[in-house]
């Protein structure tokens, strides 16, 4: 999150470098995120059989190849190439996860993934504070040099400092036991094609309004080629799903899907993916847009504006699983959803000033931190000990698909809802309208509504189990 918060910063600067169009630079934080989601189901997978820290440990090397290769890039293949690297290499979080439920009690499962989802924040944080000052002074390239030898480090720390699992599947057990006999090489490809035309299909949905250089061409070329990701979607995933019922041993169990807590928490991080991710695309357009719908800010008053948002994501990650441990993880999840249902609910009516915007978002910070912990932590304990990679691993997927679905909503309706503003004498620029806001959170609002209402449901499910034992 340390890179690619500063990275968003250098986007003009890369565009200018490499001479992109607006659409081709999407690409830039697009093949980072299709690789991310079509590996980590495999990751997880694979660390299930093989063990969690080895598996780690060779996805942190790709990982930091990718970080090598991006300073270097003397061409945008290179550096979309290096992004790949850099994709495949963050499916590491589910076995993160798993690598805790097999390390830790019971007892502190909440409070140790409660510190490691902080740190999604805590990345943010230096991002925010740091990041456009180097990326103006020292250029993009140092972005990423400045992490290179912590990612090094970060290898050796784990080769030297974590135990090996305590029941991890060795080659030799791999080999004798049934359920690990065989790795679905078929539904990890047919998994990774519906991942990936799902969020090309995603991604060709956006427009290039602003762009003066948009044609008619590529406004007709734009929707059919999204029309065809969205076939293939369709029908690699639905083939997915047949061959998944007639494998002896296939990538993801049904299990996985006819638990109802881990159906609903899986719902649940979807939400809350689109919730983070939207206010990061929508916040600081709106935070710079001129009066009378935004507050004509500059780049570092905006940082200032978001920057509560990521510090209590901070501070309230370990504080969560503390809660949990203590009072359970029900009552967090609904305080949680229902924070971000108010959260949303002001962002939608009564966006006064930058202060009112601050204070909104602390409230959301609350509620999505409560909200992350808590589904997260049920999902971990529910899922077997055999299949903890796995199903973190389509937790985190869900989580990174939300996160792209959340951006490219706000984007649509950013680019179809417009007011014309005089910059100067003869000159024009176009921002969002107040519709544009209005519409994007209130949408938000009902999906946390939605939340709301599963975890209710969850809430009032514990209490029939409790009576019944």
């Amino acid at each position: 999150m340390y890179t690619e918060t500063m990275l968003l910063p250098a986007l003009p600067q890369l565009i200018h470098e490499f001479n992109l169009s607006y659409n081709t630079s999407s690409w830039i934080l697009s093949a980072y995120l299709v690789a991310g989601a079509v590996m980590t189901p495999v990751s997880g997978k694979l660390s299930d059989m093989y063990g969690k820290k080895r598996i780690m440990i060779i996805l942190i090397l790709i990982y930091t190849v990718g970080l090598i290769i991006s300073p270097f890039s003397s061409n945008f293949i290179m550096l979309l190439i290096s992004r790949i690297l850099q994709g495949i290499g963050i499916s590491v979080f589910p076995v993160s996860f798993g690598l805790i439920r097999e390390q830790f009690p019971k007892e502190k499962l909440a409070i140790s993934q409660g510190i490691i989802s902080s740190m999604f924040a805590g990345g943010s944080v230096l991002g925010l504070a740091i990041g456009g000052t180097i990326v103006q002074l020292y250029g993009w390239r140092l972005t990423f040099f400045s992490i290179i030898p912590i990612a090094i480090c970060l290898i050796i720390i784990i080769i030297r400092s974590i135990p090996s699992e305590k029941k991890a599947f060795d080659i030799s057990r791999v080999r004798n036991e049934d359920s690990y006999k065989k790795f679905d090489f078929r539904g990890a490809i047919l998994l990774g094609m519906s991942i990936t035309s799902f969020l090309l299909f995603i991604t060709f949905l956006r427009t290039n309004t602003f762009d003066t250089n948009y044609n008619l061409l590529e406004s007709i070329t734009i929707p059919i080629t999204s029309l065809l990701f969205l076939i293939a979607f369709i029908s690699s995933f639905v083939t997915f799903l047949l061959c998944e019922r007639r494998t002896k041993f296939p990538l993801i169990t049904s299990s996985l899907f006819l638990d109802r807590r881990i159906l609903s928490s899986n719902i649940i991080l979807l939400i809350v993916g689109m919730s983070m991710f939207t206010i990061y695309q929508t916040l600081p357009i709106l935070a710079q847009s001129p009066y009378p719908v935004g507050f004509d800010n500059n780049a570092i008053q905006m940082s200032l504006v978001q920057m509560p948002f990521a510090l209590v994501l901070l501070v309230l990650g370990p504080l969560t699983g503390l809660i949990i441990t203590r009072i359970g993880q029900t009552t967090p999840l609904l305080v949680g959803t229902l924070a971000m249902s108010f959260g949303f609910c002001l962002l939608l009516f009564t966006r006064l000033n930058e202060l009112y915007i601050s204070i909104y978002l602390i409230i959301l910070a609350v509620g999505i931190s409560l909200t992350n912990v808590s589904s997260t932590n049920i999902v971990m304990v529910q899922s077997s000990f055999e299949q903890i990679g796995i199903s973190l691993g389509i937790s985190n997927l869900l989580r990174i698909i939300g996160s792209s679905i959340g951006p490219t909503i706000a984007g649509l309706f950013m680019q179809t809802h417009l007011f014309l503003v005089t910059v100067s004498k003869n000159q024009y620029q176009y921002f969002p309208s107040t519709t544009a806001y209005d519409l994007i959170f209130g949408i938000m609002f009902f999906l946390s509504l939605s939340a709301l209402g599963i975890s209710l449901l969850l809430v009032k499910e514990q209490k029939q189990t409790k009576i019944q034992s």
